[in-house]
């Protein structure tokens, strides 16, 4: 649902004449012009929209199986050998991949790739930076966080911090953490999984410390993200952010940053690249003379 409501919610209400759907009827196939699939798609709708002249693209964000295919891909040539068979039959103009990464090992299996970070979500403003840091948190699945939940609990009592998973409000924490331990910390979900929770530690410009294995947070890192990879370091990173002239001038900086992350900016990628697919079909098609 997540994936669902930034894809294609969030993004189609950016434009008066973009909508989200989540069944084909045959008034939405005469209605539009483009299609854009998301996660894992119905592959005979597909085939049945470019068959009839429409322009289909496919969002790829988070189409295996989780942990289960991720824990089966255990080395580069699985998981590229996973994604051939995934992309083999599938009737597509362009695909749009969720991080460089991600574009990079696999934009040579489909027609003109593209990367398109997540915005931070609608409504979401910046924080006030509190004199005293009090509350560090996650939001997300909490089991995802595996081990370095215990690190994480171990490190704030130490510095009479509270901790929390999935706050009711984003912008109450002082500390934002992102970081993925466990079975769900697989090779596909370490270099394909998304940048949007520091997307929302930028809209809110909350100081963050995020797990250096995550791809997404390393590409859209604006070099004032606190990185680590070991226990000892998130503890460290953690103490890093305490004092306050260290929050302010983080906070500061992710106020810039955010500007890159709006959904309007993001939107604005997209229609660039839709019109550029649509130009080249366009270009594609004979024409009598």
């Amino acid at each position: 649902m997540g994936s669902w409501k930034i894809r294609a919610g969030q993004i189609a209400a950016a434009r008066p004449s973009w909508r989200s759907a989540e069944k084909l009827t045959p008034e939405t196939i005469l209605d539009n012009d483009v299609f854009c699939a998301i996660k894992r798609p119905f592959r005979s709708r597909m085939r049945l929209l470019q068959g009839l002249g429409k322009v289909v693209l496919y969002d790829v964000l988070d189409c295996w199986q989780q942990p289960e295919d991720g824990l089966a891909c255990t080395d580069m040539d699985k998981v590229l050998r996973w994604f051939e068979e995934w992309f083999a039959d599938m009737a597509v103009d362009g695909v749009i991949f969720p991080n460089r990464t991600m574009m990079e090992d696999l934009g040579h299996l489909v027609p003109n790739p593209v990367c398109l970070y997540h915005h931070f979500w609608p409504g979401m403003e910046p924080i006030e930076i509190r004199r005293e840091a009090r509350v560090v948190g996650y939001q997300g699945e909490a089991e995802y966080l595996g081990p370095w939940r215990r690190v994480l609990e171990r490190a704030c009592r130490r510095f009479g911090l509270e901790f929390v998973a999935n706050p009711g409000d984003l912008r109450s924490l002082d500390i934002g953490i992102a970081a993925r331990g466990g079975e769900h910390a697989c090779l596909m979900s370490h270099r394909y999984k998304s940048n949007v929770k520091l997307a929302n530690f930028y809209g809110a410009a909350i100081p963050c410390v995020v797990n250096t294995a995550e791809e997404s947070y390393r590409e859209t890192d604006n070099g004032e993200v606190r990185f680590f990879t070991t226990p000892e370091e998130l503890e460290a990173r953690i103490e890093e952010l305490l004092p306050y002239d260290t929050r302010v001038h983080v906070h500061r900086s992710f106020l810039v940053a955010r500007k890159d992350y709006t959904l309007e900016a993001i939107a604005d990628r997209y229609e660039h690249y839709i019109r550029g697919v649509v130009a080249q079909r366009a270009a594609a098609i004979p024409t009598n003379r």
